[in-house]
């Protein structure tokens, strides 16, 4: 496997990189695609099953540009969904990461964890999950309170009743 040495301090060396990589990127013979990153599977020369939300799906196709219920579904693929099931199911008023630790018997700053890779879906999804409600105050430790996006919590729950 080839390496690339950049001194990153020299801009005309940074140049040369970005030129090298973009012919290396666009290369007939290059078996993979340019949004392909390392991933907890590694790097295979196709895209990353974690990528690869349906069977056929063409490269490319933007997931953000797609109806709430599709991305829904896709999501549904993944480990997230069971807290997003729960949240939906039990958090119906504001409540902050703490709180909802508590209300979903998760271990201490669980919810943490998941709205980071929450944040990591809104931004691929286009859409968002939580957000923060600024009336209903914040909680014993200054946490803001959230609340799941009432589209999103119907969604959610006609697709799990389904």
């Amino acid at each position: 496997m080839p390496y690339l040495m950049v001194n990153l301090d020299d801009t005309n060396d940074c140049r040369k990189a970005i030129k090298q990589l973009r012919s290396a990127i666009n290369a007939p013979d290059c078996d993979r695609d340019a949004n392909d990153s390392v991933g907890r599977r590694g790097r295979t020369g196709n895209r990353l099953a974690a990528d690869a939300d349906s069977p056929g799906k063409p490269q490319g196709e933007d997931v953000a540009a797609l109806p709430l219920p599709m991305k829904l579904r896709r999501i549904k693929q993944r480990h997230i969904w069971k807290h997003l099931v729960r949240i939906a199911n039990a958090a119906e008023d504001a409540q902050s990461l703490p709180e909802l630790d508590l209300l979903l018997d998760l271990p201490k700053n669980k919810m943490r964890s998941l709205k980071a890779i929450m944040a990591k879906l809104e931004n691929r999804f286009d859409l968002k999950f939580l957000r923060v409600v600024p009336n209903a105050g914040v909680d014993a430790s200054g946490n803001p309170r959230y609340e799941m996006l009432p589209n999103v919590r119907r969604q959610i729950l006609k697709i799990e009743a389904a």
